[in-house]
């Protein structure tokens, strides 16, 4: 039977590794469009930059905007291996996948997938709200060396832009409540219509 002290020796370094993993994960991230991708190095890299094209200086409400994102700068794209990665976030409006290289997280936001992280551009959709406030995008931008260690030798970046919103009109408003008025309309009314005739 293993003592105690083998046991430590054996389960604490998994630990650290599994911590690892989640905090550096080359199948995508969640939360670190403003902080930063820091556990590939405490502060980002100097000359590394990360762009997003595409994003409206106003917005029209429900339309489906295409966003080119980039990564400039850091180390060398490796021959083989990752090449980079990024989390997107988005203050309203919905996030959608143009390929299998992203996906959407459970919160909302859009990363890259294991696959998408042998790149360094990747295009999304976003598709814009009914709203007439801005909108904040922050995304981070992670460039890696493709040793698949979140190691110093990787820098990453930080940006955000603001998407203002248009009037609403009320034509808008009817628009973006559609689905709620026809699901009233099919089983709410139906249902109190039956309720009365059951009282009757």
């Amino acid at each position: 039977m293993l003592n105690h002290k083998i046991l430590a020796a054996i389960v604490i370094p998994l630990l650290f590794l599994a911590g690892m993993h989640v905090d550096a994960s080359s199948h995508g991230m969640d939360g670190y469009s403003e902080s930063g991708c820091t556990c590939h190095g405490t502060n980002p890299g100097a000359d590394t930059s990360v762009t997003i094209l595409g994003i409206p200086e106003r917005f029209d409400h429900g339309v489906q905007y295409q966003l080119t994102i980039s990564l400039d700068g850091g180390p060398s794209e490796a021959a083989q291996g990752h090449r980079g990665g990024f989390n997107l976030k988005a203050s309203a409006g919905t996030f959608e996948p143009t390929d299998a290289s992203t996906y959407i997280t459970e919160s909302g936001e859009i990363t890259h997938e294991h696959n998408g992280a042998n790149q360094r551009t990747w295009v999304v959709d976003w598709i814009a709200p009914t709203s007439e406030d801005p909108v904040l995008f922050t995304i981070a931008g992670n460039v890696v060396d493709g040793d698949h260690q979140p190691t110093d030798g990787d820098d990453w970046a930080l940006a955000s832009y603001v998407s203002n919103g248009t009037e609403v009109s009320f034509t808008d408003r009817l628009r973006a409540s559609s689905g709620i008025i026809i699901t009233v309309l099919l089983f709410v009314v139906p249902s109190i219509m039956l309720y009365r005739s059951n009282k009757r």
